[in-house]
């Protein structure tokens, strides 16, 4: 058995913790956090050296004080930064230059018509500021903005949500008026968003075509909401958010494609580093796909070194990375369910596979089982803990709708580049609508699935949120799959 490399855990779990704390202190708090951290490290880096402690105990104390030092004293900076930015304190209505960062979201009652963005401050009237985060709340005309759009626009400025780096809370009033047009990279992803949309629904029914370019893109403003919420209470709502798996099923095929027609390593890392940077930006750079990429560079790096790269090291560097480069993660929901699925499949994942295929289940069906197991198991108590929620049927639907996510990932990623190619009406755009009316049988079992094992009263069941709710769901999960064990093993021995 391969033994598990943990040598990145400990930093990366210090990293994901102090950046979390950090971001809910002021900046003198997060300084004395890193003080605090450097004189624990110094502390007990100095009792090793004079024989107090042995190296393997004082050694991760030493690397996470020393991980914890550095990160908080670089969020007491970004804090300090944040708090000195003019917008922080102000109030009142103004008109302020934006740049959008993100695809606008729905915000409060669905159909109220408001959207929420986030963005970055480069004016107040007629003055240049520094460039920081705010947060944008805007009627549904600010819905066709794509990232990297430059606006003007009057808002009424208010206190920013906590907590966070953003300076402020922007509400606009208008409609806003757009300076000059996105970056080319960005027109790019919106014109393949869109194409694939419009291609889409011209070719299947009216769920279908909601649901497909967020399986395919992660685009889901078309998606119905009563299929939303389906998809939410089976437990497949991680299929419209173009999750790692999603990443990892479309940037493997290219690079299993490249590697069939003979190209060297160092030309398939080069073109992998490529595919993962176009699919990032036409797919928006959401946490799991972040933490997916920076996954998938992981390993090319270790492609072209001709060394195997491990999992759980390349999870833990990707943690590392993410959190310092966008401190949010550390509290986004999504990021965190994300790494633990991720974590539970490398860990989990093989030991329930060999399980069951000691119960005589086939081998194929024995590999998504196990994969859909040890997601469950390892993020139903985060679920629990945020939502106070458990699916029921999220392993079932996840096994049955297993065998067609693969081709609709890849057919449709397909059909999005052709459709983005030559005019609206051209040859490619036909045959990008046949390859997704190809796909109608599989969107259509997905939706039958989600529509079934969803509507049930009992698929999703409410349980105690916060800690309370995480422990319950944890402990009988725990309780259940020793308990099944258990009598597995006495079933065998009694046929012995």
């Amino acid at each position: 058995m391969t033994s598990v490399d943990l040598r990145l855990a400990l930093p990366a779990l210090v990293v994901w913790v102090i950046t979390a704390i950090c971001l809910g202190v002021s900046p003198t708090t997060a300084a004395v956090i890193a003080v605090g951290a450097f004189v624990i490290g110094a502390a007990t880096l100095i009792a090793q050296r004079k024989g107090l402690l042995r190296w393997e105990f004082a050694g991760p104390i030493v690397v996470g004080a020393a991980m914890a030092a550095t990160c908080a004293a670089a969020m007491a900076l970004r804090l300090e930064v944040r708090d000195a930015h003019p917008l922080r304190d102000m109030r009142g209505k103004a008109t302020v230059v934006v740049t959008v960062r993100e695809d606008p979201v729905d915000f409060g009652p669905a159909g109220g018509g408001r959207v929420r963005i986030r963005a970055d401050i480069g004016a107040i009237g007629s003055r240049t500021v520094r460039p920081a985060p705010v947060e944008v709340i805007a009627t549904e005309t600010w819905s066709a903005l794509s990232p990297g759009q430059h606006v003007r626009a009057l808002v009424s400025i208010r206190a920013a949500p906590m907590p966070g780096l953003v300076v402020a809370r922007l509400t606009a009033s208008g409609q806003p008026r757009l300076l000059g047009r996105p970056p080319p990279l960005q027109r790019a992803a919106t014109h393949i968003r869109d194409r694939l949309q419009q291609a889409t629904s011209r070719s299947l029914p009216a769920d279908a075509a909601g649901l497909f370019p967020g399986l395919v893109l992660g685009d889901d403003s078309a998606l119905a909401p009563d299929l939303e919420d389906d998809f939410r209470a089976a437990g497949l709502s991680h299929l419209t958010a173009v999750s790692g798996a999603n990443f990892a099923i479309v940037c493997g095929a290219v690079i299993g494609l490249i590697r069939l027609l003979g190209a060297p390593p160092k030309v398939v890392a080069v073109c992998g580093v490529l595919v993962i940077l176009g699919f990032v930006v036409v797919v928006r750079p959401t946490p799991s796909v972040l933490r997916a990429a920076m996954m998938g560079v992981i390993g090319l790096l270790a492609l072209v070194t001709a060394r195997r790269s491990q999992a759980l090291p390349a999870l833990g560097a990707a943690v590392i990375g993410g959190v310092l480069w966008w401190p949010e993660l550390a509290r986004a929901p999504g990021f965190a369910l994300s790494v633990a699925a991720t974590a539970g499949l490398v860990m989990l994942s093989p030991s329930v596979r060999d399980v069951l295929r000691s119960w005589w289940v086939p081998p194929g069906l024995a590999e998504v089982l196990a994969m859909a197991i040890a997601a469950q198991v390892v993020t139903a108590p985060l679920i629990a803990l945020g939502f106070g929620t458990f699916s029921v049927v999220s392993v079932i639907a996840n096994v049955a709708v297993a065998p067609v996510v693969g081709v609709i990932g890849i057919v449709g990623t397909g059909a999005a580049v052709l459709a983005a190619l030559g005019p609206s009406d051209g040859w490619s755009v036909v045959a990008a609508e046949l390859l997704i009316r190809s796909l109608s049988a599989e969107m259509w079992w997905m939706i039958f699935c989600a529509r079934h094992l969803g509507s049930w009263e009992w698929a999703q069941i409410s349980v105690p949120d916060g800690w309370v709710g995480a422990v319950l769901v944890g402990g009988v999960t725990l309780v259940v799959g020793a308990g099944t064990v258990w009598l597995r093993r006495r079933v065998v021995e009694g046929q012995r």
